[in-house]
């Protein structure tokens, strides 16, 4: 019975996601909603217009990536974001790739982005960035929590360029992981008009840094090409990473546990973190035939084709669909 009803509640629910993936591929072709805003900012903003497209796709991703964030604490708050909400969403989603770019590329530090922003500065995109960031506090519900976030995502984007380094410590590229991801959701997070509690502020660094090392288990091949450390590619034994993945998955489920949220309302949030969660299952599992086929992992030898899990393949998201609702959440 319990499957069941997880299936009609994972229906319910990803309406509204099916919808933003619609807008996001609407996006892409110049059409929808989000296509619309990005029009409007660009008025507002014309420098955007000059970044390459590569760095503009890039963008476009985080706009999708925030507007799949929003929904899903929409659903856990019960909460219909408004439009200012929507928007600062955006703003802080459109200064993400542009921030990382500073940093990863131009080799700034936090404080050198502040810098550029708060004084008169001849860099390129001295307007671009405090335009963004402008509008990225002006109708946030706590400027000060903004602030804070932002400067913590930015030190800790700066911080990852230490995984460009062949001498990390496991805790320490752990460490740099959770940053990484924990900010940048606690970010995102903060442009709804909720407070956010202490425990619930502790779950969702949790789950941030949780999702990180999910898209560095996707993104192996990728890191692996530009020379980057992640716990995936460090690790000497699958088994052991995807016994780690576990931990951090019922530390996540443990943590929301204990937030004061409705069960109805938990239960719908378990049931999309799942559904993210058992793709990663799936890829690590792919990496373990790997292993077992070579006897080790060394997944700097294999080949592309060996290392990017297609999730689009139809067996592999009804393995995903299965997982999700054959679990029992409470």
């Amino acid at each position: 019975m319990y499957r069941f009803i997880n299936l009609l509640l994972l229906a319910r629910i990803s309406i509204p996601f099916l919808k933003i993936y619609f807008a996001y591929y609407q996006l892409k072709k110049g059409k929808g909603y989000l296509h619309d805003f990005w029009k409007d900012v660009q008025l507002q903003i014309p420098s955007l217009t000059q970044l390459d497209r590569p760095l503009q796709k890039r963008i476009f991703h985080y706009l999708f990536a925030n507007s799949l964030t929003t929904q899903w604490f929409a659903n856990l708050l019960k909460h219909n974001p408004s439009r200012k909400e929507k928007e600062t969403g955006y703003f802080i989603a459109m200064a993400t790739p542009v921030a990382d770019y500073l940093v990863d590329h131009e080799k700034l530090t936090a404080q050198d982005i502040y810098r550029i922003i708060d004084k008169k500065s001849s860099h390129p995109w001295q307007q671009l960035s405090r335009k963004l960031l402008e509008n990225s506090i002006k109708n946030h519900p706590s400027r000060d929590v903004a602030q804070q976030l932002i400067y913590k995502t930015l030190q800790a984007q700066e911080e990852s360029l230490k995984q460009r380094e062949n001498s990390l410590h496991p805790e320490k590229l752990k460490e740099i992981t959770w940053a990484k991801g924990g900010y940048a959701l606690l970010l995102y997070r903060s442009a709804l008009n909720h407070p956010i509690s202490d425990t619930e502020w502790n779950a969702i660094y949790q789950l941030g840094g949780l999702m990180q090392l999910h898209n560095d288990i996707f993104d192996l091949y990728r890191d692996l090409q530009e020379g980057i450390a992640t716990m995936p590619s460090e690790t000497k034994s699958i088994n052991e990473l995807i016994h780690l993945y576990q931990l951090e998955i019922d530390k996540t489920f443990h943590l929301f546990e204990q937030l004061s949220f409705n069960r109805y309302r938990k239960q719908k949030f378990y049931l999309l973190l799942q559904l993210a969660v058992q793709t990663g299952h799936i890829c690590l599992q792919q990496y373990r035939d790997l292993e077992i086929k070579y006897r080790v992992f060394t997944p700097v030898e294999y080949s592309r084709k060996e290392l990017v899990c297609d999730m689009e393949d139809l067996v592999k998201i009804g393995k995903t669909i299965f997982a999700t609702i054959n679990k029992k959440y409470f």
